[in-house]
Formats: C-alpha cells, structure tokens, sequence
C-alpha cells in the first residue's frame, strides 16, 4: 500500500513542480522527473514480479504437500483395502508355500543324514529311566553351553516328569556328562562340533543321522530341547519322523546378539516353553509361546542344613565361609574372583572366601587368599555352608540361590554369549532379593552391605517370603497335553505312522 501512494504522490507533484517552477529550466525539471519516475516504476515493476514469483512458488509447494499427502493417504488406504479383501485361497496358498519350504529343508536333512553314515558311532539302547514302565518317553537333548544351565535345566524338568509317570532320557553334547552319570542319572553323549574332530558341515550331517538312526529304533513322544539354538539335524529328524519338538528356551537374550530363530521359533520348533524369571519381570513378548514359572533343581532336592554342608564340603563347621563361585566374569579388566577374595578379607576376618572349582575340573588350582574346594553337582544340597555368596547371574545360579534362601552378590558376566546377565542382577536387586555390582567399587559397597549380619537376615527375610510358581510341573503339564494332542494315532486315524510314510 505505501508503495503504491508514493507512486501517485511522484506522478502527480513531480509535473506540478516542474510547471511551477522558472520558466528557463522547466524543460530540465521535467526531464529529470520523467528519469526519476521511469526508474521508480522500473523498480516497482520489479518487485511485483518477485512477489508474484516467491507467491507462486510459495502455492506450487503447498499444492505438492497436499498431493504427496493425498497420494499417500490413497497408498496407506489402497494397500488396507488388499489386505482387508485377501481371499482365503490366498492364505492357503501361503501356508502350502511354507510347508513346501519345510518338506524341501527335511528333504535335504535326509539327504546329509545318509551322507554321514561313516562318521556315526555305534549306538547302545536309550537309558530310559524313572517313570512307569509304559509311561509316555521325553527324550531331552542340551547343547554344549559355557556351564551345565541346560543340563540342570533338562534334569529338573526330568525329575518332574518321572513322577507324573514318564520315563525319560536326556542326550547332551556338554563335556560335563560325566559329572550327571556320577550323580546317578544316566546321561547320553554326543561330542559337540567344537570337540569332534570334524568341520561343522560333516558335523551337523553326523549329528542328523546319529538321530535318524537313534530315534527310528527307539521312538520318543516327544522332544524336549534345552539351547541357544536348535541344530539343524534335531529340527529335520523329529519332523520326518512326526515327534513333536518344544524348544525349552531360556528367557532374557541380549538386544544385540543374532536373533533368527529367537525371531522365528516354529521355524524351528513345534512349541516353545520359556522358564520365566524368580522376579516375574521378564518380557512375554512373542504369541503361542507358553511361559512358566522359573525352573530350577533346588526346589526337588534335599538341601543340607549348614553343619551337614560344611562337613560335605570338607569345611570346618565352627568356621564361617561366603561362597566365590563368579567363573571368568571381570569388573574393570580384572577377574572378579580376585577381586571378591580381596575386597572380602579386607573387611572381615570372620569369614573366609571359598572358591569352588568347576566338577569337570582336572585339578584344584591354589588361590591365595581363599579355601578351594572341588565343586559338586548339584551345588544346591551344599549351599547352607555358606552365610552369602558371589555369583554371576547366570539362570541357574540365581535361581539356586534364590530357592534355598541364599543372600548373593551377583555379578554379572557381560562376555556370556546370549544371556543378558546384567539385566538378570538388576531384576534381582530391584525387587529386594539380592545385590548387584558391575564393578569393582560397586564390589566393595555390596560387599560392605554383605558383611553386615542386619542386611543378611533382611534378605533372608525376603527370600523366605518369596512366592514363585514351579516352572518344572508347569513345563510337565504342557508336554503331556503336546503329547496326547500330537499322538500318532490321531496324526493318522487310518492307519499307522509307517502307513503314512508309505502312501
């Protein structure tokens, strides 16, 4: 507006001025007004198209907005409508895909499974143990962990399972079979890749066709398997030969480690059985999986009360111990057993550390510092020897500790493969039933706190009071249901498992 009232103020008083003024430089006068006000139009002239320009473009940009927006509403809309209108056909045609995948992989597992016919070891009758004579048969198979979690995982749910009528029989690939034979269970070996003296591949062949022969002539109802993941060959041979095959898969797997089977687990597996977490905080977060309560050998056991324990441990029972048991965990690069025995003998003389060595063990190393005992299997009998302990916080640990009542310092080791410990200790810590440290001045706090008989009898205290429901008799539960679902005269009302594989 102001522009457009200087230009009618600069045509009207710019000739007035001139015709007022002298007569000899009137010509001049209105020269120079007829130059000032031609620049003057030029560069309103200007200005307009600029502003004409910037509007314009200002409206093309806006109008591009409402159209991508518009556009994508009608994609998001387009793509709900195809969903919504799917037809069932389609779905089936999805399904017979997936199981054309599944026919082809079991195929191949066939396949590699009579390639490796030269490298399978002569074979015994299975073990089955417990149960009544002709009880249903679980045949549990571990892998090969860094301790016994899955093994004493798999001889819980064992035990329980031989007193609701089952026989059963457990396959391990951990080099700590000899230690469950001598406690009285007769466990079956299979060397694990990382001890045979095979590559992987000829491995995993192996491995299939020692099932296929194995199970072909000894038939169980079903499949318990207790590991990070399942092997190749246990998939391919339980599902050839229609058993059914439930992944007894620890919870708390850290964010960052491979998560393809964790991801897709009836890729895999039939059913899925997670043992939950003494604290009940652990994520339920995948369907048509079943979560139990935690599962743990210390609540089926007879626990020593702490003269017994002691005199089993070869201990003085006038003498008071706190149990190191932290395997290669380090805080601050260095090792934490180290570090336990020190910060402990610096703030009490009335404890001593003891440091249980592995049961698998060659020879009992010499630490200073500390009393060293051969460890026993199961640990659980002999923990009342000890007035606390400082564990890792592995899965069976806690959960030992945490049912015969132990108070613990637990620290975390953070170089376990898929097992979220840290997360695991906080769990415990937050909820009151023990302590954590994640590093060597967090250490000497706990371990201050720990030294102080109030705090004890305070955990104690807490860990009596405890309400946590039995992840074994749960776990029971659903394997007999999986398996009167999943018999084979109901898989083949007309006829038998080999009529089927015949026709």
């Amino acid at each position: 507006m102001g522009t457009g009232i200087a230009t009618v103020l600069l045509a009207v008083l710019g000739p007035v001025t001139a015709l007022v003024s002298a007569t000899d430089i009137r010509p001049l006068a209105l020269a120079v007004w007829a130059a000032v006000f031609g620049t003057w139009i030029l560069v309103v002239l200007c200005a307009v198209v600029v502003y004409t320009d910037r509007r314009t473009s200002r409206m093309l940009m806006t109008l591009r907005r409402e159209l991508a927006a518009k556009n994508n509403q009608d994609v998001i809309a387009e793509v709900r409508d195809n969903r919504v209108k799917q037809s069932r056909h389609e779905f089936k045609q999805e399904l017979l895909l997936d199981r054309i995948d599944t026919s082809a992989t079991t195929l191949l597992g066939d396949v590699d499974s009579l390639r490796a016919a030269e490298v399978v070891p002569e074979l015994s009758p299975i073990p089955w143990h417990g149960g009544e004579s002709d009880g249903p048969r679980v045949l549990f198979i571990t892998s090969n962990g860094s301790g016994m979690g899955h093994l004493s995982r798999c001889l819980a749910v064992a035990s329980e399972a031989e007193r609701a009528g089952c026989r059963t029989a457990v396959l391990t690939l951990s080099t700590a079979y000899q230690v469950v034979r001598e406690w009285g269970y007769p466990v079956m070996y299979h060397p694990s890749s990382t001890v045979s003296p095979w590559t992987v591949s000829t491995w995993n062949r192996s491995f299939a066709r020692y099932l296929q022969r194995r199970l072909s002539a000894d038939r169980p109802d079903v499949i318990v398997f207790d590991g990070t993941a399942v092997y190749r060959g246990v998939t391919q041979v339980s599902r050839r030969l229609e058993i059914p095959l439930v992944w007894l898969r620890r919870g708390m797997w850290k964010d960052e480690v491979s998560r393809i089977q964790y991801d897709r687990p009836f890729d895999v597996a039939d059913f899925v059985v997670v043992p939950g977490e003494v604290t009940g905080d652990a994520p339920h977060d995948q369907n048509e999986v079943t979560y139990v309560g935690p599962v743990s050998q210390a609540s089926q056991l007879e626990i020593l009360d702490s003269e017994a324990a002691k005199r089993a441990l070869g201990l003085d029972p006038d003498r008071k111990y706190a149990l190191i048991q932290v395997g290669s965990a380090q805080l601050d690069g260095r090792s934490a057993v180290l570090a336990s025995i020190e910060s402990l003998n610096s703030l009490s003389t009335e404890l001593t550390p003891v440091v249980l060595v592995s049961p698998v063990a060659d020879r009992e190393p010499e630490i200073p510092g500390a009393v060293v005992v051969h460890g026993r299997y199961p640990l659980a009998p002999y923990l009342k020897a000890f007035e606390f302990a400082v564990c890792s916080a592995g899965y069976n640990s806690v959960h030992e500790n945490l049912a015969v009542g132990l108070p613990a310092v637990y620290v975390p080791n953070t170089k376990a493969v898929t097992d979220d410990q840290t997360a695991r200790a906080e769990l415990v810590a937050d909820s009151g039933m023990g302590l954590a440290a994640r590093s060597v001045s967090e250490l000497n706090i706990e371990m201050r706190n720990m030294t102080s008989p109030a705090t004890r009898t305070a955990l104690i205290e807490t860990l009596a009071a405890r309400q946590a429901a039995d992840g074994s008799n749960a776990t029971i539960t659903e394997l007999l249901q999986i398996m009167d679902e999943t018999r084979i005269e109901n898989l083949h009302p007309g006829g038998t498992h080999d009529d089927a594989m015949c026709s």
